[in-house]
């Protein structure tokens, strides 16, 4: 497999049981076949099943020379519930959240021990509000190249996958296999210079409502169609923003600004 050999691989983790390492070697062949946008999907998928988490986000974005995220890119898969990504778009908590303020492509990022040194009203704030969505505790890893001027960065939530160490090693170790496998296989924004991506008036306004947290069937109510008509248009929104499911569509369609077509176009 081609590399980019300015992305430092890891070593496989010491004391393993023989199960688990067969499993990490598992997820790294299977990474390793990545080409598309459609086969990291899948393979995101695949991992999720593999980990036990509930929450899981991968994102890529530009770093500065500190190796500190300066531009949040791309969401390539989430997993986080909507509303609270609604909320961490709109409140603008990339720029005081302790994890994205913590130098990338090292060691794992522990999020509670990482919020135990916030100090700045803003970031406590910014913890408090995680914590009342499920988001209190967990763990990101990372990695980067100094080639592309790009990290890649997996969090997973909870507790107990946090303190699971032999977990977390295995992730750490495969994060720079699937920064390699981002590389070949997205560019960052390539969603926002997509010229040809316009929403009709209706989806523009079921988007909106879904960004609002509003289920089909609430849609349904407010819009006077009926439900039907509703998850057709959900539908076309995810395929059009080329996005993993409900989630991620509403994360990338506020991240792009959606706006309707100046015409109506049903």
């Amino acid at each position: 497999m081609p590399t980019d050999d300015l992305t430092p691989l890891r070593p496989m983790p010491q004391g393993l049981p023989s199960d688990r390492l067969y499993t990490l070697l598992e997820w790294m062949h299977r990474v390793g076949q990545v080409e598309c946008e459609h086969s990291l999907k899948k393979y995101l998928e695949y991992l999720q099943r593999e980990i036990p988490v509930e929450h899981m986000c991968l994102a890529i974005g530009k770093i500065n020379q500190e190796k500190v995220l300066s531009k949040l890119d791309k969401v390539v898969e989430i997993t986080y519930p909507h509303n609270w990504i609604e909320h961490y778009i709109h409140e603008n908590y990339a720029s005081c959240d302790p994890v994205l303020l913590t130098p990338l492509g090292q060691d794992p990022i522990s999020w509670r021990e990482r919020f135990s040194l916030a100090h700045r009203p803003e970031e406590k704030r910014f913890i408090a509000e995680a914590a009342s969505v499920g988001l209190a505790d967990g763990i990101t890893l990372s990695a980067f190249s100094k080639k592309h001027n790009m990290a890649c960065l997996i969090s997973l939530a909870g507790r107990e996958v946090a303190e699971d160490q032999q977990l977390v090693s295995m992730v750490h170790t495969l994060a720079p296999h699937l920064h390699q496998a981002v590389i070949r296989s997205t560019t960052p924004a390539t969603v926002s210079q997509n010229p040809g991506i316009v929403l009709s008036h209706r989806e523009h306004d079921i988007f909106r409502w879904m960004s609002h947290g509003k289920t089909n069937w609430e849609i349904a109510t407010i819009l006077d169609i009926s439900e039907r008509t509703v998850k057709f248009h959900v539908a076309n929104i995810i395929r059009k923003l080329n996005a993993n499911n409900r989630t991620h569509a509403i994360v990338l369609g506020l991240q792009l600004g959606i706006q309707p077509p100046l015409a109506a176009n049903e």
